[in-house]
């Protein structure tokens, strides 16, 4: 079967009315049927690039999306989400809020319907294709629990209002889906199906669930979080699994993780599959090249922070104030006078004047046309059919494996190996090498892995989790003051509190 990504029909989330008529009955009734259902479950993924994405990265320190004149604004949802003052009925909560809830959802509704008619026929596989879909619902879970806490637990596909579970609850179910799924999963696909569920995805999904168990198992009341338990054993033995697995490495080259050819990477642990055709291609690039960059146009908006530019590790910064740094990973920045992506030729800003990307942003709520560097870390397929690109994106890597297992070591108290793993992430972003040299006590270590993770990881939805995780995510920051320390979650829109009269809003909205 060849990689899923086609899009289907079927249902909206538990709390609407299917839009469309399939059901466990009257649909499913062969092995193309079943194969097309999965396909559906599969798309899903993409639409958490878009609501959950946007939530875990624009209300982060890695990216901002400043009003430039008329351009942006949208009723200031994007500053809201930056600023961290959504609300169930905030333009941001009735948006992108609303789509952070509503896709996974999608996702998990279209999973409950297949699981159910799975019990009615027979497919090749059945086993390892109930184990797929099992995994996808975990992750739409893994999503919903990030953002909102507590979730009603549904796992068949009947339309009813149901309870919220505790959060602590609903990480309990995670993990025992996954942990099923993972026993029957295969560890690898052949080629021509990469992109679906592994034993390697389900191991990575749980590794990230106990790097987090204290949020994710704690309590948030208005006064901020209470930690649940720690699983950093959980955490380390699930990471060296994937590690230690034939099936991963770490690529040579750093950026073809990132490329279109990117599903060639031996580092890709679990991705959403993209493909260069209209409707099914990935658009990310476009969320802040400037209009001139790229054909068609792109969109002029995301940018990043100055502090976080600046983070990373600095050999010089120009009189213009752009960082030269040694470090590879820095170069995911666009800064200074700017080129088309594709050509490579000079461009203009729409005045006439050469682009010019600055650091700094000097009015969020009236920013030029060039204020803010650009995060490009997935360059333009050179097969791209309009805004539409084959660019995978990959949820989990095995850097990020080797990023865990080093900060759960250094928890166990063994921040020596925590560097040795750490070191092996950074050995390939610098030349000649550049490691961090040692001893270093725990909390010297901590540091260390707080802007590892930044360095490998920006701009891949991992800094609004990190950030909570490290008691950080509502300390003060350019263009937001300090948040209230409830808003480690999200509330529930308002739309789906009316949907559902069990549902319990998260304390502070």
């Amino acid at each position: 079967m060849a990689a899923l990504v086609v899009t289907v029909p079927a249902c909206t989330d538990l709390g609407e009315s299917p839009v469309s008529s399939i059901t466990p009955d009257n649909f499913y009734q062969n092995e193309e049927e079943v194969l097309g259902g999965l396909a559906a479950v599969y798309a899903g993924l993409r639409g958490t690039i878009w609501g959950y994405y946007n939530l875990s990265e624009v209300s982060s320190d890695e990216i901002i999306v400043p009003t430039r004149g008329s351009d942006w604004y949208d009723n200031g949802k994007w500053l809201e989400l930056h600023r961290h003052t959504w609300a169930p009925t905030s333009a941001a909560g009735l948006d992108d809020v609303n789509g952070g809830w509503n896709d996974p959802w999608v996702g998990i509704a279209r999973a409950n319907v297949l699981l159910e008619a799975l019990q009615n026929v027979e497919v090749a596989d059945k086993e390892i294709v109930e184990a797929e879909v099992r995994t996808l619902r975990a992750f739409y879970y893994y999503a919903l629990m990030d953002l909102f806490g507590g979730l009603p637990i549904a796992t068949e596909s009947a339309i009813m209002p149901r309870e919220r579970a505790t959060r602590a609850a609903t990480f309990d179910f995670i993990e025992s889906e996954l942990l099923a799924a993972r026993a029957v999963l295969p560890d690898a696909w052949p080629d021509a199906m990469h992109g679906r569920m592994t034993s390697g995805a389900a191991n990575a999904i749980l590794a990230s669930m106990y790097l987090n168990a204290e949020v994710f198992t704690g309590e948030v009341t208005t006064a901020g979080l209470t930690r649940g338990d720690a699983r950093w054993q959980d955490a380390y033995d699930t990471a060296m699994l994937l590690i230690n697995s034939p099936e991963y490495d770490l690529a040579t080259d750093w950026f073809s993780n990132f490329r279109a050819d990117n599903h060639l990477s031996p580092e890709i642990i679990m991705s959403v599959k993209y493909v260069a055709e209209d409707g099914i291609g990935f658009e990310m690039i476009y969320r802040g090249l400037h209009y001139n960059q790229a054909t068609p146009a792109p969109w002029n908006g995301f940018a990043t922070i100055a502090e976080t530019y600046y983070a990373f590790d600095t050999n010089t910064v120009t009189a213009q104030g752009i960082l030269i740094s040694d470090d590879i990973r820095h170069q995911i920045f666009l800064d200074g006078l700017q080129n088309n992506v594709e050509t490579g030729q000079p461009v203009e800003d729409r005045s006439g004047a050469p682009l010019f990307f600055t650091p700094t942003i000097g009015d969020e709520d009236a920013a030029s046309e060039g204020e803010g560097v650009r995060i490009y870390k997935w360059p333009a397929d050179p097969n791209h059919v309009g805004q539409f690109h084959g660019n995978d994106y990959g949820y989990f890597r095995l850097a990020e494996m080797y990023l865990i297992a080093a900060e759960a070591t250094n928890e166990l108290g063994d921040p020596d190996e925590a560097l040795t793993l750490v070191n092996q992430v950074r050995a390939r972003a610098f030349e000649p090498d550049d490691p961090i040299v040692g001893p270093l006590t725990q909390a010297e270590m901590r540091v260390v892995i707080q802007k590892e993770r930044l360095f490998e990881l920006t701009a891949e939805a991992k800094r609004r989790q990190d950030l909570i995780r490290y008691g950080m995510f509502t300390d003060e920051w350019s263009f937001k003051p300090e948040s209230d320390p409830y808003r480690i979650l999200f509330p529930i829109p308002q739309p789906q509190m009316d949907a559902n009269p069990l549902l319990v809003q998260n304390p502070g909205y």
